[in-house]
C-alpha cells in the first residue's frame, strides 16, 4: 500500500534524477553524438518496442538461468533436501523464488569448495 503511495507520488513531482548517473549519462551523450542522433530520430513506439526487447530479453535470461539452477538442484537430491527444508516455513507464494535464489547460493558454495579446474 505505502509503495503504491510512493509511487503515485512520484507523478506528481516527475521521475526522480541521480545526479551521478545524469552526469555519467550526459557524458555519454556527448561522446556518441551519432548514437543520440539514432535515438532522436526513433518514434516513440520505436523506442518503447526497443525498450520491451530488452527487458524481454533479460526476462528469458533469466529464466534459463533459473532453469539451470533447477536441473542442478534435481542432480544433487542432498543439496534439494535442504533447500526444501528452508522453504517449506515460507508461504506458498515466495517458495518458488526462494528456492532458486537458495540454490545459486548453494551452487556458489559448491563452487568455491571445488578445487580450480573442476567444474560443477
Amino acid at each position: 500500500m505505502a509503495l503504491k503511495k510512493a509511487a503515485g507520488n512520484t507523478e506528481k513531482e516527475g521521475p526522480r534524477v541521480n545526479p551521478e548517473i545524469d552526469a555519467r549519462l550526459n557524458q555519454f551523450i556527448k561522446d556518441n553524438p551519432k548514437l543520440y542522433e539514432y535515438y532522436c530520430e526513433m518514434s516513440k513506439e520505436q523506442l518503447v518496442r526497443k525498450q520491451m526487447l530488452s527487458k524481454m530479453n533479460q526476462s528469458d535470461y533469466a529464466q534459463r538461468q533459473n532453469e539451470e539452477v533447477k536441473n542442478w538442484l534435481e542432480q544433487n537430491p542432498e543439496i534439494s533436501a535442504r533447500v526444501e527444508e528452508r522453504v517449506a516455513r515460507l508461504s506458498p507464494e515466495r517458495q518458488e523464488r526462494a528456492r532458486v535464489t537458495i540454490a545459486k547460493d548453494e551452487m556458489v558454495k559448491q563452487a568455491m569448495r571445488q578445487p580450480a579446474g573442476v567444474k560443477v
